[in-house]
């Protein structure tokens, strides 16, 4: 009963406009996040390279 009463309540609140804005957001935020992400995965793969070096030496 309650989650019935939580989905009409949000319905008024969350508008097609709103939703709009926020996928424009988060698909403004993509070309920064996925450079991030790969560049950090490439960090890690690179430090993890380097400790294997070392620790063979």
């Amino acid at each position: 009963m309650s989650f019935m009463l939580a989905t009409s309540q949000l319905s008024g609140v969350v508008t097609e406009d709103l939703l709009s804005g926020v996928f424009d957001e988060v698909i403004a935020l993509l070309p920064v996040c996925i450079p991030v992400m790969v560049g950090f995965i490439a960090l890690r793969k690179g430090i993890s390279f380097i400790q294997s070096i070392l620790h063979s030496a």
